[in-house]
Formats: structure tokens, sequence, C-alpha cells
């Protein structure tokens, strides 16, 4: 009897305590990350794990690290292009029924920007083939993919952050408001 009255104060004290322990651990581990530190490290869980799942050695890193950045900074230059003709395409499908010359203009600049965006991922691919087997470009490509998608979600992004494939989400507020 009394066995199990010790035994049921010592799981009463340690539920009790519980909530002040894990509130001292977290105290301990310092602020929460911010959300660049969270993308760092995601980034970092990322490149350990290509190099562990493709089985690549530090030549074949350091080559994918050079590819990545100078494929980044291409991508990043279309970036600016890419939003405007979104701004542009979303102010003319919030206006009045626009001319179909403008609506047709539109169309073919982000044709246009579609196609420099898919040079540039063959032109990235064929350069990952010249160090990486096909097999191995596949798997990139799909942790890749699985990389992204963990960057939108913890920007709160739930689009699936395919270019040219993204929901229409209606006009932006104001757009295409005259006065």
């Amino acid at each position: 009897m009394i066995w199990r009255i010790a035994v049921t104060m010592a799981l009463a004290v340690s539920a009790a305590l519980s909530p002040i322990v894990a509130s001292a651990q977290a105290r301990d581990r310092g602020p929460s990350p911010t959300r660049q530190e969270l993308v760092e490290r995601i980034r970092e869980r990322f490149e350990n794990r290509m190099a562990r799942e493709l089985r690549l050695d530090e030549e074949q890193r350091e080559v994918l690290g050079e590819v990545f950045s100078v494929f980044a900074r291409s991508r990043a230059e279309l970036l600016p292009q890419r939003r405007e003709i979104e701004r542009r395409i979303s102010d003319h499908l919030a206006g009045p029924d626009g001319a179909d010359e403008d609506a047709l203009g539109l169309l073919e600049e982000m044709r246009a920007l579609r196609e420099r965006e898919a040079e540039l991922l063959r032109e990235e691919e064929d350069r990952l083939l010249e160090v990486l087997t096909p097999s191995q470009v596949l798997r990139l490509q799909a942790l890749r993919d699985q990389f992204g998608r963990q960057i939108r979600r913890l920007r709160g992004d739930s689009s699936p952050g395919i270019p040219g494939d993204r929901p229409f989400r209606g006009p932006r507020p104001g757009a295409g408001t005259r006065r």
C-alpha cells in the first residue's frame, strides 16, 4: 500500500514538474531560431542528404555547388521580369475587359520568359550530366523539389512552386481600379 502511494506521488510530482523542466530547457537553448536560420538549417540538411544519397565525393560536391550557384544567379536575374509580367497580367485581369492585343502581348512575353527558364534548366541539366549519372540527376531533382517545398512551407506558401503553373489567386487588391 505504501509502495503504491509512493509511486503515485512520484508520478504526480513528475507530471507537475515536466512543464517547468521543458520551459527551462527551452530557455537554455536560447531564443527560437529565425526563419533565415531555419532556411539555412534546411539547406545544410539538404546538402548533406544530397551528398549521402547521391554518394558524392568531395570533388563532385564542389562542382555541384558551383553549378548551383551559377544557375541560381541566372534564375534570380529572371525573377524581377517574371514578377513584373505577373503583375501586369493581374492588372489586366482586374480591369475592365482589356484589349486582346494587350493580352496577346502579355502571353507572348510570358511564353518567352518560360522558354528562357526552360533553356536555363536544360543547360543546368547538361552541366550536371558532366558530373553525375542520369539517375543521380533525376534523384537530385527530386531532392531539390522536396527542399523547395520545405522552404515554401516555412514561408507560408503552399503553392507548388512550378513556374507558369501557379494557381490563379485573383487580381491584386486595388489592381485595375480607376479614380
